[in-house]
């Protein structure tokens, strides 16, 4: 039974997945890991090589399945898994060199974990690495029965981000700990709020896990056209949060810093959604209508006047108006 499984799910990145499965590869140590490729459905050259891949590096396994998204992915990588520990990586990003060997040391030396937290770099356009600003990682344990003060610790050392977690796999498969695959875009935050509800002890490492490709075109994160899609993936995070409330499997005052963190994710990409183009605002609006719930919720959009003003006429005035004031002001400044 191999150590790590590495967890990649694939879906036309032919041009990035080469150098992502020469990180893995190249790790220094025993070949005590298995790397699997989630071929979800890519209509590139990704499954050939992928296939490839398999044929001829030790260790490196390829699955293919009809798409269905990052998340079901990951779960699709999980289920096939056999390690130890879970490592997950996005295949346009590279893993750290020596990243293995410092997991072997670390785990040996901190033992008793279910779920490790390390740091990543920015891989910038022109091929430099730097670290991100605004994150603060403190190295070592933190335990609290607070489901609050665990968000906060996670959240202040860095949050979406998977790829930069350590999960013991029995944990997580004694847990039923999956991703929501209706939820296709930005599926690790509501993964992060169901590790919390069920870990209160984490390790948090000095160690580089991730290089995080910054700004790669057609991405969901870049492509304005793809807004309607985070929406729609919003939304259906916010119906199975309700969920577990109302099924009694969190408590009231879990599910409202729940609901918080749910809507410091929605508040920016509200913001994003006043474009000029009428018809992408309209696509838009049948998911910002289904997440009023969360229009009273949220904690950064406390921290500035006109983000506060922009809650303000969501709340009073709802989405389609406020859409098309906010995209008027911008236009007028552009102009």
């Amino acid at each position: 039974m191999p150590l790590f499984s590495i967890i990649i799910p694939v879906y036309n990145v032919q041009n990035y997945l080469a150098a992502c499965i020469k990180s893995v590869a190249e790790q220094e140590g025993p070949r005590d890991w298995e790397c699997i490729l989630v071929d979800d459905g890519s209509t590139d050259m990704c499954p050939q090589l992928c296939d490839a891949f398999a044929a001829e590096i030790p260790g490196v396994q390829a699955i293919h399945r009809e798409n269905g998204g990052l998340a079901a992915a990951r779960n699709t990588g999980l289920k096939a898994s056999t390690g130890t520990w879970i490592l997950f990586l996005d295949s346009d990003d590279a893993m750290a060199p020596g990243l293995l060997a410092a997991l072997r040391r670390e785990l040996a030396e901190h033992p008793g974990y279910d779920w490790y937290i390390g740091k990543h770099l920015e891989w910038l356009p022109d091929g430099t690495l730097t670290e991100h600003q605004g994150l603060r990682l403190l190295p070592g344990p933190f335990d609290s029965s607070d489901y609050g003060e665990r968000l906060h610790a996670l959240y202040t050392a860095g949050h979406w981000s998977v790829w930069k977690y350590c999960l013991r796999r029995a944990w997580l498969a004694e847990n039923n700990l999956r991703f929501w695959p209706d939820v296709r875009w930005a599926e690790d935050w509501p993964f992060d709020l169901l590790l919390l509800a069920k870990c209160q002890r984490l390790y948090f490492l000095d160690v580089v896990f991730t290089h995080y490709r910054v700004g790669r075109q057609g991405s969901l994160l870049t492509d304005a056209k793809n807004l309607p899609k985070r929406f729609k993936a919003l939304a259906a995070a916010q119906r199975r949060l309700a969920a577990l409330a109302a099924a009694g499997h969190v408590d009231a005052k879990t599910y409202a810093i729940m609901q918080d963190a749910a809507a410091d994710v929605f508040w920016p990409q509200a913001r994003t959604a006043a474009v000029p183009d009428a018809a992408l605002r309209r696509a838009c609006l049948k998911y910002l209508k289904q997440l009023r719930p969360l229009y009273a919720h949220g904690t950064e959009v406390n921290t500035r006047r006109d983000w506060r003003m922009f809650r303000t006429l969501m709340r009073l005035f709802g989405p389609r108006f406020t859409l098309w004031l906010a995209s008027r002001r911008q236009s007028c400044k552009k102009g």
